[in-house]
């Protein structure tokens, strides 16, 4: 590398986040080009992206990178020219060449490129081209390295077939005399080198240059407005201003500014919003490799990858997506000859989609597979003693499948590298919870599952309900709240020792803040059992002042309705949210904090946390007629 460009660290920079860029693009485009090989355009924008990769990095004096690229670049050439034909052994080259530009890349950005022996990758990419069927990754790495003969691969693979997997091959060459241990762990130590994904945290982004200036000119008007509020304050103290006139005067300013800052607040949060294509891009690859090593026959189709996400959430949204997607490639679709006898195409097919709901988004991850099975779920939720098996009889096949979501649940058998240990959908649920979203399940046997979930377009503004109770003043999440009401008593029942609210023939349950919120000092703002009324409208209701008529906030989460009993509704606005860290740890029931314009700290309320207390006491919550 030229130490002179070395010192330049705005230009390393811009290299390091074009090219990860075009990486990124690869493992889609190539993906999509094993499935249309005829596609010329798609072949000469993965020839064009290494090209490039290839010309920067020769700028920049990265050998490496440009032997590499120019290595990779030669195979696509002559799949160009026609002198090669596209085959699996190919693009398995080509994505091996990707992800150990990918790992050069990170070492350029941590400091500095290593010494790199590529000499076997090298040689695969050449003997790519001959199109010729070649044996499992670790197999074609034994043989070119002279540690066994082709022939003597092949008669294991015959004689044991689970023996793919690159360990138990190894050991069985190890056992057979075929191969040292030394020569089989050297091979591997490779094989993982260039299999080892890239982690590199993207700290920029690109901006459209329209946002960009859309920004600045607000920022032009807010400079404005503060001159205008000196002014006015030079005014008022030389007595320039009449008293009579500072209302009105502040009333006009008041106006603007809040028109002012409203647009910079979108404006600001317009920069932050990319396409989640920036996740989506991954799964053709991932689905590729996961469907190849399960050998099952799947299809990825791709919808709304155009659709705008904030930075912050895209970033975090990746992990809980691809473990949903392993779940539907491991326990969703079945192997081809399944699905044959099934009546079903033998490939399978994930639909992976995002769309815009108001001011969330929604992500849905679909399967035509096997479904999950309620039965086989409720049997294992009886066995773990989660629940009394007649208490199973009486709940819905929504809130059955909702027992995957327990730590350490899982009907599988017997564990695998993909799944099976009972984590990971518990992991899901509570990084979407942190998230502020929500996931919903629908299934069918012998059908296919979807699930769906909803995120906030973004995490920095979030707007909300106040509402008071007693003394205090609390915000909801606006995304939650159903509706308003006003009730009268007679609405109000006990359901076996619970509260419900019967509303336009819908019972729902109910729940009041006080009895999350004690009134009294030193009680933790937790749930609490809620005091069982006989009758609502006793004097227990009446002794705190309450009439027969009566506010409620209908909070919708999923699919799950309940009300939330307040004493006064103040309005909406938009708000910034705090966390809390520790000092309310484990309170479901809280989300954060924010600052109110009087100065004041409130308490943003978690609906999904306000659930899952209200159903620890009550289990049946869920949408129903009265």
């Amino acid at each position: 590398m030229s130490d002179d460009l070395l010192n330049d660290p705005s230009l390393i920079q811009e290299f390091l986040a074009e090219s990860e860029e075009f990486l990124q693009r690869m493992d889609q485009d190539m993906v999509a080009l094993e499935a249309a090989p005829h596609d010329a355009e798609l072949l000469n924008r993965i020839f064009r992206a290494l090209h490039t990769i290839k010309g920067t990095s020769g700028f920049l004096g990265l050998e490496p990178i440009v032997r590499l690229s120019h290595r990779a670049e030669d195979v696509l050439n002559a799949l160009r020219k026609g002198e090669a034909q596209l085959s699996r052994p190919i693009i398995d080259a080509l994505l091996a060449a990707r992800d150990y530009l990918g790992k050069m890349l990170q070492d350029v950005r941590e400091g500095g490129l290593q010494q790199y022996e590529m000499g076997s990758l090298l040689k695969e990419l050449e003997a790519a081209q001959n199109s010729r069927q070649q044996p499992p990754a670790l197999g074609e790495l034994l043989v070119k390295q002279e540690v066994i003969s082709s022939a003597t691969l092949n008669a294991v693979l015959e004689e044991q077939s689970s023996a793919a997997e690159p360990h138990r091959l190894g050991e069985m060459l190890v056992q057979k005399g075929l191969a040292s241990p030394a020569e089989v762990g050297d091979a591997l130590v490779r094989q993982k080198e260039i299999a080892k994904p890239r982690d590199a945290a993207a700290s920029t982004m690109r901006v459209e240059a329209a946002k960009l200036d859309d920004l600045i000119n607000l920022i032009g008007e807010l400079v404005l407005e503060r001159n205008r509020l000196l002014q006015l304050s030079r005014d008022l103290s030389s007595g320039r201003l009449a008293a009579n006139e500072l209302s009105s005067s502040l009333n006009q300013f008041s106006s603007r500014l809040s028109f002012i800052t409203e647009e910079l607040q979108a404006a600001g949060l317009k920069t932050r919003m990319v396409p989640i294509e920036a996740v989506f891009r991954k799964f053709p690859r991932l689905v590729r490799d996961i469907a190849g090593g399960l050998k099952k026959e799947v299809e990825l189709v791709l919808v709304g990858e155009e659709t705008e996400l904030d930075k912050t959430m895209v970033e975090l949204i990746g992990d809980p997506l691809v473990h949903l997607v392993r779940n539907s490639l491991d326990h969703g679709i079945e192997v081809p000859e399944v699905r044959e006898r099934a009546g079903k195409p033998r490939r399978g097919t994930i639909r992976l989609e995002a769309r815009q709901e108001g001011d969330q988004i929604a992500i849905i991850i679909g399967d035509d597979g096997a479904g999950m099975d309620p039965e086989r779920i409720g049997r294992k939720a009886v066995e773990k003693g989660l629940i009394p098996a007649e208490r199973l009889r009486g709940l819905s096949t929504r809130e059955i499948l909702d027992f995957i979501f327990l730590p350490g649940f899982s009907t599988v058998e017997k564990a695998t590298d993909l799944s099976g240990r009972g984590v990971g959908m518990d992991v899901v649920r509570t990084n979407l919870k942190k998230l502020n979203g929500s996931i919903e399940i629908d299934s069918q046997v012998a059908k296919g599952s979807t699930i769906i979930l909803r995120l906030p377009l973004t995490l920095a503004i979030l707007p909300v309900l106040l509402v008071r109770m007693r003394r205090e003043i609390y915000a909801l999440p606006l995304r939650s709240v159903a509706e308003t009401a006003q009730i009268d008593s007679k609405h109000l029942h006990c359901v076996e020792g619970s509260e419900v609210l019967c509303l336009r023939g819908e019972t729902v349950p109910l729940l009041r803040l006080d009895q999350i919120f004690p009134a009294q000092p030193g009680c933790d703002p937790t749930i609490h059992a809620p005091a069982l009324l006989t009758n609502p409208s006793s004097s227990d209701d009446r002794g705190h002042g309450e009439t027969s008529s009566q506010k409620v906030v209908i909070l919708e989460v999923a699919d799950r309705r309940f009300a939330l009993r307040v004493d006064q509704l103040l309005g909406q606005e938009s708000t910034v949210v705090k966390p809390l860290g520790n000092y309310l740890h484990g309170c479901s029931s809280v989300a954060g904090a924010t600052i109110s314009g009087d100065g004041q700290v409130r308490i943003v309320l978690d609906p999904t946390g306000l659930l899952a207390n209200l159903q620890a006491a009550r289990p049946l919550v869920r949408k129903a007629s009265a």
